[in-house]
C-alpha cells in the first residue's frame, strides 16, 4: 500500500526504523518461520488426536510450511531483483544450506528454465530426459559430521506421478511418489513442494544420490537439496 499509493522509495524508513525493502524481506521470513512452528505445535498433540485426523492435518501443515518458503523466496527475490537492494541480514538470494539441483553431478537430468524465474532460486530446475531411467543427481556432503534433516524440493505436477529415491552412501534412506494433486502441469511455484527426511547421519565426503523416475509428462523435476542440523 505504501509503495502503490504513496510511491515512497524502497529506502524510505517506516515508524519501525526499518526501510520499506527490509520490512518486506523480514515479514516474509517471519511468516515462513511461523508456518514452520505450526507443524511443531501440531506434533505436540500426537496421541491426543485420532491417528487419521492427526496424519491428515500434519501432511497439510507440512506442505504449507514448505510452500511458505517457496513464496518467501519468490517474493523476496522479485523485490531484490527489482530494487537491487540487498537484505541487511544477508538472507535473500544467499541460501547457504541449499544445493541447487542444476549444480549437482547429473546423469540423465538436464537443466531447464523455470518461469517465472522467481519460482526457483536461480530460475533453474532439472528434468529427467533419459531413455532408460532413473535419472541421477548426486553430490558430496561438505558440512560438519552430525545428524541432519534433509529437505528435497521438487515439483509435483498433475500430469504424471514420478517416483523418487534418496540414497546416502548407497543406502536407501527414503522413497516416495509425487502423487499430490497440485494445480500445475510444469515446474513452477504452484507445483513446488518438498520431502523432509529426518535423522540422516552424515559425514564429510558422504555421497548423497537422488534417483528420479519420470511418468507421463512429469519428468521427475528437482529444485534443490537443503541441510539443517538436528540437535538431540
Amino acid at each position: 500500500m505504501v509503495l502503490f499509493f504513496h510511491h515512497v522509495p524502497y529506502t524510505y524508513k517506516l515508524h519501525s526504523g526499518k526501510t520499506v525493502i527490509q520490512t518486506i524481506y523480514d515479514l516474509h521470513y517471519d511468516g515462513a518461520a511461523q508456518a514452520a512452528q505450526f507443524v511443531l505445535q501440531w506434533k505436540s498433540l500426537h496421541g491426543r488426536v485420532d491417528e487419521a485426523r492427526y496424519g491428515d492435518v500434519l501432511a497439510q501443515l507440512t506442505y504449507q510450511s514448505g510452500h511458505a518458503i517457496v513464496w518467501r523466496d519468490a517474493i523476496n527475490d522479485w523485490f531484490y531483483h527489482l530494487s537491487n537492494i540487498a537484505d541487511v541480514k544477508g538472507r535473500v538470494g544467499q541460501h547457504l544450506d541449499r544445493i541447487e539441483a542444476e549444480s549437482m553431478q547429473l546423469e540423465g537430468y538436464v537443466r531447464v528454465d523455470v518461469s517465472p524465474r522467481e519460482d526457483a532460486s536461480g530460475g533453474k530446475a532439472v528434468e529427467c530426459v533419459a531413455a532408460s531411467p532413473p535419472c541421477i543427481a548426486k553430490l558430496r556432503f561438505a558440512g560438519a559430521p552430525g545428524t541432519y534433516e534433509v529437505d528435497i524440493e521438487y515439483f509435483d505436477q498433475n500430469n504424471g506421478v514420478s517416483k523418487y529415491r534418496v540414497f546416502v552412501r548407497d543406502r536407501l534412506v527414503d522413497e516416495w511418489l509425487a502423487d499430490a494433486w497440485l494445480p500445475a502441469t510444469q515446474p513452477n511455484g504452484d507445483s513446488s513442494t518438498r520431502r523432509i527426511i529426518h535423522g540422516v547421519v552424515l559425514r564429510p565426503g558422504d555421497e548423497l544420490r537422488i534417483e528420479g523416475f519420470p511418468d507421463k509428462d512429469e519428468r521427475a523435476p528437482l529444485h534443490y537439496m537443503e541441510f539443517h542440523s538436528e540437535r538431540k
